[in-house]
């Protein structure tokens, strides 16, 4: 049968994640439908110890949620851990990614362009180095492997995690962990279709110079700029995806 899970290098209890992720996800199993593990069981061959496994994960991740005696309940989309990267992946898989790049492109510009002031402030000595390191692999791989360099993006992705980090502020620095995932995968669609050039080195090596220079309007302007180009490059992909 089709439905039936196959041992493999990823355990039974993860495939099964992912099967019921994408399906909620999808709207193809809708909120509120009861998950038993009878069913679940009979459907997948799989034993009851891997359902259970399995739909703790997505309780975990707030899909679903355990009620005596009826089952498992699948929960509206306002209870998903958003931020997960499993959760994106399973939007994006989809088709839902233009929604979840629409809102992170406003929640960025709620927190980078403050975020920018505050390295520019109270920067360390360490977090230069740390900012002038990814500007520098950015700048290597983008004229040694060019604009699609997989080491160039994961450097960028650095690059606004540093700066967060460079803020000493202990809740702006922890929204590295909760966006780095919503990032990724911005990167990932718009880099497939837009190819940045020379200039997006030019734009971040200005944002490294204010923040060096201590120059926090300078630094939340340069941060500014960057975010007005990100989202115009989000608006055109996400033309492009309709």
């Amino acid at each position: 049968m089709p439905n039936k899970l196959l041992r493999s290098e990823t355990g039974l209890s993860d495939q099964l994640v992912e099967k019921l992720g994408l399906e909620i996800a999808s709207g193809k199993i809708a909120e509120g439908t009861v998950l038993t593990s009878t069913h679940l069981e009979a459907l997948y061959g799989v034993s009851r110890t891997v359902v259970r496994e399995a739909l703790q994960i997505l309780h975990n991740l707030g899909l679903t949620r355990a009620r005596t005696k009826l089952g498992t309940v699948v929960l509206n989309r306002q209870e998903w851990n958003l931020l997960d990267a499993n959760v994106i992946h399973w939007c994006h898989v989809a088709g839902d990614a233009n929604a979840l790049m629409s809102d992170f492109s406003e929640v960025r510009y709620m927190y980078e362009m403050q975020a920018a002031r505050l390295a520019a402030r109270k920067r360390g000595t360490s977090d230069l180095i740390k900012l002038n390191a990814s500007l520098k692999i950015m700048r290597d791989a983008f004229f040694e492997e060019g604009p699609e360099s997989q080491k160039l993006h994961v450097a960028h992705l650095e690059f606004h995690n540093v700066i967060l980090q460079a803020t000493q502020n202990e809740f702006m620095a922890r929204l590295s962990v909760l966006f780095t995932p919503m990032l990724r995968l911005r990167f990932e669609i718009v880099n497939a279709q837009i190819k940045i050039d020379g200039t997006f080195l030019v734009r971040h090596k200005t944002l490294v110079d204010a923040i060096t220079e201590g120059d926090e309007d300078a630094a939340e302007k340069a941060m500014g700029i960057l975010l007005d180009i990100s989202h115009k490059e989000d608006l055109q992909t996400l033309r492009k995806e309709d």
